[in-house]
């Protein structure tokens, strides 16, 4: 395995061309050089393409202007619709249709069910018959005619079959991003990214809550349609134009990319540079490779660690039900969560930069997990101050910046097996939602708001497996890399070429 002081081939730039040409020198990563400007050290903390070689940086850079973009647009259309529908709850959809059951969860319940269902058959449709670049995009005009249809739904049950299927063409979307993310992005570069991405969530959820306020005052009852409608409308209107440039943008993987901003050498030096980080290119996806994948280990114990990461910090989903509760009005009940939204952007992108720049996966994940647990003491002890209970809401918005950083740590890990790395999270995916879909209308009935009897004291027990579940993560990837070490070969850590975490 090349390390990254090895010498090869690269793009260097032509001072006769605006095109990139081959070089004899690259590191695949960012690499401090002693010469570099301050300015470039400082700021290749936070942002790898601020440090290493020219070639590297223009290499990156080219994939952040263009395909990152594409995949956080993507990405925050669809999670603006999974927000829509809460705020759409407390503004108006819950007074006129009548909602005064467990109607709220059931929605969540059968968009969950959509995603169980689509998950992995559509993320083995895009390793073995159809490009990502072109299955995920129509899925996303598809998805855009079924969230306007919710604008104009005239009943729940309406509603329930919408949801459903808005939830089956959107499945293709997240593992299919990370999964590109993955192919493209080394070790100290991914993290953060992955990190931003899920941010989307965060900056979605706040642009819904503006959103939701100020179509609650502007558009209300404009050509006939309440204000909770035109969030569903206006949706899925801005999200067909990112489909579209879906088409262009998405590079699939460096392997069989045909993207349009890649040129012969681009994609030469593309895949020579992931391949000595680790990757291979990704074999025929048959029915034997698919069993292979399922049994193995590493599939199941990142799946259970994702599952349990995703359960623990759930309470966020019931902020704003504690809020209207409280009195506040239909403004505040939106605007006020987006505080904790900030939080988690923030949170998330430090971890992210702390996770590239130490490798230290295993305890940036363990560390969070015990403030969610103090967060899901505070609510379930709930007889305490106001202000006491607002400060657990917004800790337990912390709780997702576990998420990318589990991610990453496992592509890396799994760098060198191509399809097991790309159903890593759709499968995940499917166990996470299947987990989270009896919670909500077990332990969180809408009924029992704000106050329930068992459901903070769970997601207290969903955090203990958390920590019990990484650990379990860490030690078999230990023993693995000792074994393969002793058998003469390198470790799956040593394959990658960038992670001292199992070493620790």
């Amino acid at each position: 395995m090349a390390t990254e002081k090895e010498v090869v081939p690269v793009i260097a730039p032509d001072p006769t061309s605006s095109d990139d040409k081959v070089s004899q020198e690259h590191s695949p990563v960012a690499t401090p050089s002693p010469e570099s400007p301050r300015w470039r050290r400082i700021v290749g903390f936070v942002w790898d393409t601020a440090e290493g070689d020219p070639e590297y940086r223009r290499y990156v850079q080219r994939l952040d202007m263009i395909f990152f973009p594409t995949v956080c647009l993507g990405y925050f259309i669809k999670y603006l619709d999974q927000t829509n529908y809460s705020n759409a709850f407390v503004s108006g959809m819950q007074e006129e249709l009548s909602l005064y059951g467990n109607e709220r969860n059931w929605m969540g319940t059968w968009f969950s069910l959509g995603v169980m269902i689509g998950s992995v058959p559509a993320q083995m449709t895009q390793l073995g018959f159809i490009r990502p670049s072109i299955l995920i995009p129509c899925c996303e005009l598809i998805w855009s005619a079924l969230v306007i249809g919710i604008g104009f739904a005239k009943n729940i049950k309406t509603i329930y079959a919408l949801r459903f299927f808005v939830g089956l063409f959107e499945a293709c979307a997240f593992p299919g991003y990370v999964a590109m993310l993955g192919s493209w992005y080394g070790p100290k570069e991914l993290t953060k990214r992955t990190a931003i991405l899920l941010q989307i969530e965060s900056i979605a959820s706040m642009f819904s809550g503006y959103l939701q306020a100020g179509l609650h005052s502007s558009m209300n009852g404009s050509h006939g349609l309440a204000g909770w409608r035109w969030l569903f409308i206006l949706d899925g209107i801005i999200s067909v134009p990112i489909a579209v440039w879906g088409l262009f943008g998405l590079p699939d993987t460096p392997h069989t990319t045909r993207a349009f901003y890649w040129s012969a050498e681009h994609i030469r030096y593309g895949i020579e540079r992931i391949e000595k980080l680790g990757h291979k290119a990704q074999p025929k996806f048959t029915w034997r490779e698919a069993k292979r994948v399922f049994l193995r280990w590493e599939l199941w114990v990142f799946v259970i660690t994702y599952t349990m990461l995703a359960a623990c910090h759930t309470a966020t989903s019931y902020f704003n039900l504690w809020l209207k509760a409280a009195g506040y009005s239909v403004s505040k009940v939106n605007t006020l969560p987006t505080g904790g939204n900030a939080l988690t952007i923030v949170v998330t992108v430090v971890w992210g930069i702390i996770a590239d720049r130490t490798g230290k996966y295993y305890w940036l994940i363990v560390g969070l997990q015990a403030a969610m647990i103090f967060s899901n003491i505070l609510l379930s002890v709930w007889h305490i101050p106001k202000g006491a209970l607002m400060f657990a809401y917004y800790l337990s918005y912390a709780g997702s910046a576990t998420t990318p950083v589990l991610i990453s740590w496992a592509t890396t890990l799994n760098a060198n097996d191509p399809n097991l790395r790309q159903l890593l999270v759709a499968t995940a995916n499917v166990v996470s939602y299947a987990w989270v879909l009896w919670v909500p209308l077990v332990l969180f009935p809408t009924y029992d708001a704000p106050k329930y009897k068992y459901g903070y004291e769970i997601l207290i027990l969903f955090g203990g497996l958390a920590v019990m579940s990484v650990t379990l993560l860490k030690f078999m990837y230990r023993r693995k890399d000792q074994k393969q070490a002793k058998e003469g070969g390198q470790g799956v850590e040593a394959g990658a070429g960038e992670s001292s975490e199992l070493k620790n």
